[in-house]
């Protein structure tokens, strides 16, 4: 399963930025694949190891919040916003010509644009909805291999009907056809070709994981993808050939096909029994996977939107949640900008701004890695990037160094060689940061570089309630237990009404147990002794408030802030009320055992891991310090 989300979420990339790169990489087009690729490999290691490090959505914006600070996440999460936008512009451009065997309207005109805006309207129609496609699990491996099916289908087919190794360098003329700039340009949009590993890198926190699934899913992942490029990329330019014309050497690849390259590769092969079969199969995946892609690279944004917002980054109304629990402001504005950059139903445009937003991201990404790798060595890494040497005495992993290097070339020749995407990705860069100076400095009042954090519950639309009917207490078998307890006992007091069902308290010890046995598997006596013993407690203290229900449970987990959250989901809670971890004596932040500079003293990891994921409010109530200290 995970194998088939980070491919989805990837894969369909091919299916138009093969006539792109054709168009400028010529005969080196299955070489600059593989360059692609190993830069696709490169950021898939310093991705798995961050995204294992902090489960967290954001992909390199939350890996620069940790690494770096708010205004280097933010740089990075303005860029991918505009690399989600111009993904879905992408495959909705691409997706009517995958149709135009079906009806040739499809192909031009008034029907080829009214296509592709209604998916990019369905792709909005769905987050909002709250359709989210990737929870259709099996409609989403189906894809997957489908997708897979189709490629390989393609090469075997092509090795058959149209091998002819030297119709790859008949025009082939090294620094000329093509020059050193356009083959360096064809290389850095190959990238488009890897298109969505952010969004796959967002998805990590819904799915169960282990560090050896995950290791396969990178390995299969970055093993398979560069080499089916390079095998599809080399069958097309035998079957679609580059040729002498008027202009210098092209290939239709890059010209009449550039929308729909792998449905121009299966019309050309001979004989036609094999080519009508093969744009069957095209015609009955391609579509599927791009409309697909559209939808997910939606559901991406508008996550990473509502974590923008949250992290006060850009302001809240952007980020705020409907009855739907979807960000449909966001997703409003970003389809009026997709439907901006679809009518025109450039390709080659939308692929160099696509390039100008994932280097930069992917640079950051790169960076972060090798800073945290200096700033917090201590940090469990499930998933940590090989290759490493030691640089006074911190171990910075070569794939990282190598992929910082390469990845800032890359983004440096996209300013240099691509105009529409220098002024476009440029601008958008510029608009974003005077926004986001304006946006802390005269509205939030705080630092460009701190973490300031806005409560979940802030940006749900629906009116705060002053009472609540179901309220879950987690306890933790402290003294502060009987003061959090007499808390939710008041709040749900205040909620009685006569004649109604009373209110409920619902407390619950949360006893986290090991991976090396299962959930099923009952805790130890002394772990049972002591939730017994504190929800005892705690049952006596709300019994004081006589119209409040009183239910007490024992929940197992993996983690306390997950088994919170879990209960919560279960349970159907209005509110969670619960004590914040004491503030730490330790000065020294994470690396000494304290609490880091990213949260605040009474925010621990626990109730961190709540805040961000609870399904309902949260009321957080602080510990008092120690006096001695004050």
């Amino acid at each position: 399963m995970l194998f088939a989300v980070a491919y989805s979420a990837v894969g369909f990339s091919l299916y138009f930025s093969l006539g792109v790169v054709a168009d400028y990489g010529l005969g080196l087009t299955p070489l600059l694949f593989l360059g692609a690729g190993l830069m696709f490999v490169l950021a898939t290691l310093s991705f798995a190891e961050g995204g294992s490090m902090f489960v967290e959505r954001g992909g390199s914006s939350n890996m620069a919040r940790y690494a770096f600070n708010e205004l280097v996440s933010f740089i990075a999460g303005w860029a991918l916003l505009i690399d989600f936008i111009v993904i879905v512009a992408l495959a909705a451009v691409s997706a009517p010509h995958y149709l135009s065997p079906i009806w040739d309207g499809f192909d031009n005109g008034a029907g080829e644009v009214l296509t592709a805006v209604a998916i990019v309207i369905g792709a909005a129609l769905v987050n909002v909805l709250g359709w989210w496609g990737f929870r259709r699990r099996r409609l989403l491996v189906a894809l997957a291999v489908g997708d897979i099916v189709v490629q390989m289908l393609l090469i075997a087919v092509g090795l058959a009907v149209a091998l002819d190794p030297a119709a790859l360098t008949q025009n082939l003329d090294l620094f000329n056809s093509p020059s050193a700039a356009d083959a360096i340009y064809a290389l850095v949009i190959a990238t488009v070709a890897f298109a969505g590993i952010e969004a796959a890198s967002d998805l990590a926190p819904d799915l169960d994981w282990d560090v050896p699934d995950l290791r396969r899913a990178v390995t299969a992942g970055a093993a398979l993808l560069p080499i089916v490029y390079a095998g599809v990329a080399a069958v097309a330019l035998m079957a679609v050939p580059v040729v002498t014309t008027p202009d210098g050497p092209e290939s239709e690849l890059g010209e009449e096909f550039i929308e729909a390259p792998i449905l121009g590769v299966a019309q050309s092969f001979d004989p036609g029994w094999v080519s009508d079969l093969m744009q069957l199969a095209v015609v009955l995946v391609a579509p599927a996977v791009l409309v697909w892609a559209a939808s997910t690279a939606m559901l991406g944004l508008s996550r990473h939107v509502y974590g923008l917002a949250t992290n006060r980054q850009i302001p809240s109304w952007l980020g705020r949640l409907s009855r739907r629990r979807t960000p449909s402001v966001a997703i409003a504005l970003a389809t009026v900008i997709a439907v901006g950059l679809v009518i025109p139903g450039d390709i080659e445009v939308l692929a160099g701004i696509y390039a100008f937003g994932a280097t930069l991201a992917m640079l950051i990404a790169h960076a972060s890695i090798l800073r945290l790798r200096a700033k917090r060595p201590d940090v469990a890494r499930p998933f940590r990037v090989p290759l490493d040497v030691r640089v006074r005495g911190t171990a910075f992993p070569l794939p990282a160094v190598a992929g910082f290097v390469f990845t800032a070339l890359a983004w440096i020749s996209v300013l240099v060689y691509h105009d529409e995407a220098r002024w476009v990705g440029g601008g958008w860069m510029a608009f974003g940061l005077v926004g986001y100076v304006i946006y802390r400095k005269g509205f939030e009042g705080t630092t460009l570089t701190k973490r300031v954090e806005v409560p979940a519950a802030a940006l749900e639309k629906q009116a705060v309630d002053v009472e609540y009917e179901d309220i879950l207490v987690p306890i933790f078998g402290t003294t502060l237990d009987d003061d959090i307890v007499g808390t939710a006992g008041r709040l749900a007091d205040a909620a009685d009404r006569d004649g109604e069902l009373p209110p409920r308290l619902r407390i619950v010890f949360v006893v986290d147990l090991p991976l090396t046995v299962p959930l099923s598997a009952p805790p130890s006596s002394a772990q049972m002794d002591l939730a017994n013993a504190s929800l005892e407690r705690a049952r006596l203290v709300a019994e004081e408030y006589e119209t409040v229900d009183v239910q007490v449970a024992v929940v197992r987990a993996r983690r306390i802030g997950a088994g919170i959250v879990q209960a919560a989901r279960e349970m159907g809670a209005e509110m969670i009320v619960m004590g914040a971890e004491p503030p730490t004596k330790i000065r020294g932040g994470a690396v000494l055992g304290g609490i880091g500079g990213h949260r605040p003293n009474e925010i621990g990891p626990v109730t961190e891991y709540v805040l961000s994921r609870a399904p309902c409010r949260v009321l957080v109530t602080a510990p008092m310090g120690d006096p001695s200290t004050e």
